[in-house]
């Protein structure tokens, strides 16, 4: 240690006045300005970003369990009410396929299959929120089935979802 001050004494030492001045500055100034613009800033820019990010994060938790029970709600009412009875009879995996290419939105299921207890799972990678929520709401008092669990994760873009749906035969 004392040889590694004694090359930096001697350094020093060997430089002129004005480079003795503009090293201090150096080590006084520029290296601690350095350190916060360089690691302290951009750790407090990205912690920002991660505190935004939970925040809509919550939001969007928030809004969705919102319209679970909205939906949940109305769709009891209307049970109670007499005015959501089924047609008929289930109306099958190839009823539901028709109603999606009706509605625009046979290109975007990306999984659409029978189910072993005669229920129905869907998968929609990437659709519009609106376009799916209008579908869901046009169908059900048709198609025979209920729909009880359903996962809906934000996409990259606004109002893109992707969406698994699970249907079971109405009681």
């Amino acid at each position: 240690m004392t040889g590694l001050m004694d090359a930096l004494i001697g350094a020093l030492l060997g430089l002129s006045g004005r480079e003795r001045v503009l090293v201090a500055i150096l080590a006084l100034v520029v290296l601690p300005l350095g350190l916060v613009y360089g690691v302290a800033l951009p750790l407090a820019d990205a912690r920002h970003e991660a505190q935004r990010a939970v925040a809509e994060a919550r939001a969007t938790e928030l809004w969705v369990a919102d319209q679970s029970l909205l939906y949940a709600s109305e769709t009891a009412a209307l049970r109670h009410a007499g005015e959501a009875e089924n047609a008929g009879p289930p109306i099958g995996i190839s009823g539901i396929e028709a109603s999606l290419v009706e509605a625009g939105l046979r290109q975007e299921a990306s999984e659409l299959a029978n189910a072993a207890d005669g229920g129905i799972t869907m998968r929609f990678d990437a659709v519009r929120f609106t376009k799916l929520a209008e579908w869901l709401t046009g169908q059900e008092a048709n198609w025979g089935y209920d729909l009880t669990g359903f996962t809906f994760e934000r996409g990259e873009r606004e109002d893109v979802v992707a969406a698994d749906l699970r249907l079971v035969i109405a009681q």
